[in-house]
């Protein structure tokens, strides 16, 4: 039997948005295993994708994070040239 590789990642701010969230700031508490399967295949220096395709992942936490609240301006522009008088309000 291999023994398992264990990571700990102390980040001190992320977001992991919901893939159908229709609100800015819904967020998964945890990465999704395709973030941390990117993650490891960064760490290793790994570019082929499905070189590891079938590894088991188990994602836990160690404690609850804290939760923030980040508020970001929204912008609408009238007119889909971004240098177009209108848009600069």
């Amino acid at each position: 039997m291999i023994a398992p590789l264990i990571l700990y990642l102390d980040v001190p701010f992320t977001t992991f948005r919901e893939s159908y969230a229709r609100e800015i700031g819904k967020t998964y508490p945890v990465p999704p295993p395709a973030t941390v399967y990117g993650m490891l295949l960064s760490l290793v220096g790994e570019t082929n994708v499905y070189r590891h395709c079938g590894v088991e992942l188990a994602i836990a936490m160690l404690s609850s994070p804290k939760k923030s609240r980040v508020l970001r301006q929204m912008r609408r522009f009238k007119n889909a040239d971004f240098s177009h008088p209108a848009c600069s309000s």
